[in-house]
């Protein structure tokens, strides 16, 4: 289920160039990113690292900031593909209940180890400005994930209603980035033992108000 950045070539040979010099782009920010940060990407870098023309660079991207947005979001469509790795399929026989494939998706999370996948992508994302295209980002990011995590309970809850559904994606995904923004006022951003235990207390905390709430909806 984990995602490949980007998918596959078009077979059309148009196309194939196309999709080609976007991946060459959107992987040369990648790796301006990494070693220079967010801030460290100008339209002159990307293009001698994509071995692109800068004409190139903004037929594919209106700035070098939107190119970085969107090597940020395949980080993290690749860190959803990887928690849902872990989810388990779905059983042959009988129909699951909405509260043991919430407590499926719960436990792939923390068998995911969240916080170690999320870090790589919080020091990236910490020191973007507050923009209304970062704002917008985010909102996009969300959607994603949110449609994402109602896939795989509609997989196996085919029968349920999709806007409950979706409630329990949006709510477990929104959980998720309010426990991040609490962990990140609370230790700095930090990745350590003492943090660590930060983290794990928030998750259990909200993860324990959610299982309430599902609890008393049954």
């Amino acid at each position: 289920m984990t995602d490949q950045p980007g998918g596959s070539a078009p077979k059309d040979k148009r196309e194939a160039i196309k999709w080609l010099n976007r991946r060459a782009i959107v992987v040369a920010a990648g790796e301006l990113v990494d070693a220079h940060g967010v801030k460290g990407v100008s339209v002159d870098d990307l293009a001698r690292r994509a071995g692109v023309s800068r004409r190139t660079i903004f037929n594919h991207f209106s700035s070098a900031e939107d190119a970085v947005y969107e090597y940020l979001s395949e980080m993290v469509s690749q860190l959803i593909g990887t928690v849902l790795d872990n989810v388990p399929q779905p059983r042959a026989g009988r129909e699951a209940e909405l509260d043991e494939v919430y407590q499926d998706l719960v436990a792939a999370t923390q068998a995911s180890n969240l916080l170690e996948l999320l870090h790589p992508l919080l020091s990236h994302v910490s020191p973007l400005p507050d923009s209304p295209s970062t704002v917008l980002w985010g909102d996009k990011v969300t959607a994603a994930a949110t449609d994402r995590v109602e896939a795989v309970l509609g997989q196996r809850l085919p029968h349920r209603d999709g806007f409950e559904l979706r409630v329990v994606a949006s709510t477990l995904i929104n959980t998720i980035a309010l426990c991040v923004s609490e962990w990140t006022v609370r230790t700095g951003g930090r990745l350590e033992r003492e943090t660590q235990r930060v983290w794990d207390h928030l998750f259990e905390s909200a993860l324990h108000v959610l299982g309430r709430g599902l609890d008393a909806g049954r």
